[in-house]
């Protein structure tokens, strides 16, 4: 955990709601396993029901617990995350947090490039498939709504 008021600010990042949300409930995953007498998973799957309901609210924290595997078992660095206690920095974001909360807004939108970079930052140079597969799997769930809007319809076919 992390307080560094210097970092930059979450509106930087250009998430949208859900996404947003996402960042509260990674910060208490990540204090969770930093410090587990805490029990901040409490924090982490109560905030997500809050905000997405008993339905999906833990399905989407369970679903962010893959792609956080996949980030630790590819990196030597640990992941930093601001402490989300922490009312001086709730709004700002680490480098790490950026660039995760970066790739998950270009998966949910299919923008490759964008999340080839990203996963290449968080990676340390590398194209993990592990975390690759994470990611994908997670955003496939929660798809932007402007990622489906930009895809075109498919062709009606008529048979006769």
């Amino acid at each position: 955990m992390t307080e560094d008021a210097t970092a930059a600010p979450v509106e930087s990042l250009g998430l949208d709601g859900f996404e947003t949300g996402v960042l509260a409930v990674l910060r208490h995953v990540c204090l969770s396993f930093a410090a587990p007498e805490g029990q901040s998973w409490r924090h982490a799957f109560a905030i997500a029901t809050e905000r997405w309901g008993p339905a999906r609210g833990p399905e989407v924290v369970t679903g962010l617990l893959p792609v956080l595997d996949a980030l630790a078992e590819t990196r030597r660095a640990p992941f930093a995350v601001m402490d989300p206690l922490s009312l001086a920095v709730r709004g700002r974001v680490t480098a790490d947090e950026a660039g995760l909360m970066r790739l998950i807004a270009a998966m949910r939108r299919e923008r490759t490039g964008a999340a080839r970079g990203e996963i290449a930052g968080l990676a340390e140079g590398r194209a993990d498939p592990g975390l690759i597969a994470a990611a994908l799997a997670f955003a496939a769930r929660h798809r932007a709504a402007e990622g489906h809007a930009a895809r075109a319809p498919a062709p009606v076919r008529v048979l006769h």
